[in-house]
C-alpha cells in the first residue's frame, strides 16, 4: 500500500494532549486515541527459501518494543499544497513543530491506514507503516513536558505552512532544522553537540575566518538587543563553542550539560526565525553588529 494514496494516521507517542481535538486546518486534525503498539522478538533457525517464509521451528523470546500511543495527526488522501512536502513528510513537519514547540518527548512510531479508535471494529486487516522506533534516544532538555498544551498547538497552526514554505526556498533552515530535529537518535551528548553546531554555524556563520568569534557574536546580535545581555549572551556562546571544539576533536568527557545548552540555543533562534518568516542573511548579521535594529 502506498502510504501518499490513502488517509494517514499518525500515532503520537511520548506525551498526552491537553484538549480532545484540534483542527489546523486544510483537513489536518490532531485528537486523543489510545493504542499499546507490540513488536515482540520472534526467531527463525533455518534459511527460508526465495518466496517461502523461514520453516520450524519458530520461537518467541523475551525483548522487543512497545509504544503507547496517545494521539493521531490525521493526514487526509486529498491533503496536497504547492511546493509542498509529500504526506509521510508532512507528518514528520507536524511532530518535529511538536518536539521543538511543545515537548521533545514527541515521537511517531507508526503511521497507520485507519483511524487506531477504528482499528478495532473493521474487518479488514489495517497497514501500519513504522516511522521512528529508536530504541535510544537524547532527551535535549532537562525538564520536559509530557503534555502538549493549547498554547502550543496554537503555535504551530499558526506557523506550520509559513515555516513549512520557508523549508522549502532556504536550503540553510532546512538543513539547521533537520539537524536540531535529528539530534534526540545521536548514540551520544557529543554526536548530538557536533550536530548541533554544524546547524547554528549553517545558520550564522559569516565566514571561515576566526570562526569561534565570528559564530559567536553573529548569534548573540541576532537573539538580544546591544547591551549587557548581548555580551553575557556572547561570552556563554563562546563556551558551548568551546565545548563543541573538544567533542569534536574526541575529548573523552561526554558533556551532557552543553549539548543541553546548545539544544536550547538554536531551538530560540529556529523558534524566532519561524516567528518572523525570515531567515538572517550575512548582511543582515554584520549589520546587528554594529547595532542596526532596523535588522534585528
Amino acid at each position: 500500500m502506498d502510504p501518499n494514496a490513502c488517509d494517514l494516521y499518525a500515532g503520537i507517542a511520548g506525551v498526552q494532549l491537553s484538549l480532545d481535538e484540534f483542527d489546523f486546518g486544510h483537513g489536518i486534525v490532531l485528537r486523543k486515541t489510545f493504542a499499546h503498539i507490540m513488536a515482540p522478538y520472534l526467531a527463525a533457525f533455518a534459511p527460508a527459501e526465495p518466496g517461502k517464509p523461514h520453516p520450524a521451528p519458530w520461537k518467541a523470546v523475551s525483548g522487543g518494543l512497545g509504544f503507547d500511543i496517545q494521539a493521531e495527526l490525521y493526514v487526509p488522501a486529498d491533503f496536497a499544497l504547492p511546493n509542498w512536502f509529500d504526506r509521510i513528510n508532512t507528518v514528520w513537519w507536524f511532530a518535529s513543530l511538536m518536539r521543538l514547540r511543545a515537548s521533545p518527548l514527541v515521537t511517531v512510531p507508526v503511521v497507520a491506514s485507519e483511524s487506531f479508535a477504528k482499528i478495532p471494529s473493521i474487518e479488514h486487516e489495517p497497514h501500519f507503516w513504522p516511522i521512528e522506533m529508536h530504541s535510544r534516544r537524547l532527551i535535549p532538555d532537562r525538564n520536559p513536558a509530557n503534555i502538549i498544551n493549547e498554547a502550543a498547538l496554537h503555535w504551530i497552526r499558526n506557523h506550520w505552512i509559513s515555516g513549512g514554505l520557508l523549508m522549502h526556498s532556504n536550503s540553510d533552515f532546512n538543513v539547521a532544522f533537520q539537524a536540531a530535529d535529528q539530534c534526540i537518535w545521536s548514540h551520544t551528548p557529543s554526536l548530538g553537540l557536533v550536530s548541533l553546531w554544524g546547524a547554528l554555524e549553517r545558520l550564522f556563520s559569516p565566514s571561515h575566518y576566526e570562526l569561534r568569534f565570528r559564530v559567536s557574536t553573529t548569534i548573540a546580535s541576532y537573539l538580544e538587543p546591544p547591551g549587557k545581555e548581548r555580551y553575557a549572551c556572547y561570552r556563554r556562546i563562546k563556551r558551548l563553542y568551546d565545548a563543541r571544539s573538544k567533542a569534536a576533536h574526541g575529548s573523552p568527557v561526554d558533556e551532557v550539560e552543553p549539548f543541553l545548552e546548545t539544544y536550547a540555543l538554536l531551538k530560540r533562534a529556529l523558534l524566532k526565525i519561524i516567528d518572523d518568516n525570515h531567515v538572517p542573511s550575512r548582511e543582515e548579521l554584520e549589520a546587528m553588529l554594529f547595532g542596526d535594529e532596523d535588522c534585528a
